[in-house]
């Protein structure tokens, strides 16, 4: 799917596979020594966390059966609160850590509830 879908559950999804993409291409080959102090490759990076917290935690209002189905969804979106809220507590070596390795394995999970969503699957 490479338009946002207009169905919530899906949007929600899509929003938040499109941001866990991002992530990754942002700290594909980016060691943390280069990532830490790197103000515009952090911030990119946290915006990015935020909106995949974001739609989760909008997925999880609108069909809590499939947010429940992402592993962890509960850490996603309470990173997503700290982030938005905990600015100022944010660790910038967890913040990578995540980035490098939690989200390679979201995206699958996302790929396929958002396969799930599409009409005829």
């Amino acid at each position: 799917m490479s338009t946002r879908p207009d169905n919530s559950q899906a949007a929600y999804i899509w929003d938040a596979l499109t941001a866990a993409r991002n992530v990754g291409l942002f700290v594909a080959d980016v060691a943390v020594e280069r990532y830490v102090g790197d103000l515009l490759l952090e911030s990119a990076t946290e915006r990015q966390l935020e909106i995949v917290g974001e739609a989760l935690r909008n997925l999880r209002r609108v069909d809590k059966v499939t947010a429940e189905r992402i592993p962890h969804v509960h850490k996603i979106i309470g990173m997503r609160n700290i982030l938005v809220h905990g600015y100022a507590q944010v660790d910038s070596t967890t913040v990578w850590t995540a980035a490098k390795t939690d989200v390679s394995t979201l995206i699958p999970v996302l790929e396929l509830l958002l396969a799930e969503c599409e009409p005829g699957v």
